[in-house]
């Protein structure tokens, strides 16, 4: 992409009647104190690990173990309260020993009922 002076003459001459830039004296020094600030920004994982990122962090991360725990807590409570056939305890072996009486009759008085 390198252009010939002999393509274009007019451009070259306004060109080369242009002023050419000159930098400040103080652009290095400018530049470099830029660099500087801007390096003491991001320090790895110091800046992950900074008060003002890690208190809405936690904060997260503490609501959610504590809505888990009462979740866990609650369903928890709602199963023990309720009784089902397996964990069903027999409190009166008398009255185990009745109902077993009236199955055993049901079965020989059948035919009276016929």
């Amino acid at each position: 992409m390198d252009m010939n002076r002999n393509e274009d003459p007019q451009l070259w001459d306004l060109l080369g009647r242009s002023k050419g830039s000159t930098p400040s004296p103080f652009f290095a020094r400018d530049v470099v104190r830029v660099v500087r600030s801007q390096s003491g920004k991001g320090q790895g994982l110091r800046t992950w690990f900074s008060l003002p990122q890690l208190v809405p962090a936690l904060s997260a991360a503490a609501a959610v173990a504590i809505a888990a725990f009462t979740i866990q807590t609650l369903h928890h409570q709602d199963r023990s309260a309720q009784p089902g056939f397996a964990s069903a305890e027999v409190q009166d072996a008398e009255l185990v020993a009745d109902l077993e009486v009236l199955v055993n009759d049901d079965d020989s008085d059948d035919t009276l009922l016929l």
